[in-house]
């Protein structure tokens, strides 16, 4: 197991890593802070900088258990404030359904066109009007130093579009089929900008903004 010890508190304090694999996640973060949250002076650093391949079974009942299943562990290894989220699509007329389980199929994690698929199926037959569906995610921050961690949930509404875009964001295969309203096209087509600024993500972080300003600044 890879442990990182500080070599200065004060310049440990101002890195907050990012606990994700997936390069579009650290991507949208690092739009988000260097765009939406500019008030909180911090370097982002992601778990393949810190040569960090460790990794933890998600085995939480729900996002905020999972989340902070993985802020803590990868706390621990880095000995960084640490920043993970678990998050998922749900859909209301299948009963919030993936949900949680929005990676997986059959136990398995399943290829982003798959997944596309899969949910498209479900939907076959269902007006637009009762497509409505929401990202979700619980963001989790964990601070080593005082043993702490803080949860934030943020979500975003829209509908699940009548057909599936071809274009696909790897790791983000919903983005190909989540309409947002308020720009009338689905997540896919935005510039990585845009959709960060309609983020579940960015409402979480806003939640969490004052616990950042004390810990940072």
């Amino acid at each position: 197991m890879v442990s990182f010890k500080a070599e200065n508190e004060d310049k440990i304090m101002k890195r907050l890593l990012i606990a994700t694999s997936n390069p579009g996640k650290f991507r949208e973060y690092k739009i988000i802070f260097n765009f939406f949250l500019k008030e909180v002076k911090i370097d982002l650093v992601s778990l393949k900088e810190l040569k960090i391949k460790e990794k933890i079974e998600e085995v939480g009942k729900d996002y905020k258990e999972n989340a902070i299943l993985k802020a803590k562990f990868y706390s621990r290894l880095s000995n960084l404030p640490t920043l993970a989220d678990d998050s998922g699509l749900e859909i209301e007329v299948l009963g919030n359904w993936p949900g949680i389980k929005s990676r997986r199929v059959d136990g398995r994690e399943a290829p982003d066109k798959e997944l596309i698929k899969l949910v498209m199926a479900q939907l076959e037959g269902v007006p637009f009007k009762k497509r409505r569906a929401k990202y979700k995610a619980v963001i989790a921050l964990a601070l080593p130093s005082k043993n702490k961690i803080y949860t934030f949930t943020g979500e975003r509404s829209g509908f699940i579009a009548k057909r599936s875009c071809k274009k696909i964001w790897k790791g983000f295969p919903f983005d190909s089929i989540f309409y947002l309203p308020e720009k009338r096209e689905v997540f896919v087509r935005l510039s990585p900008r845009e959709k960060a600024e309609f983020s579940h993500r960015l409402v979480g972080l806003r939640k969490a903004l004052p616990i950042l300003k004390q810990v940072f600044d």
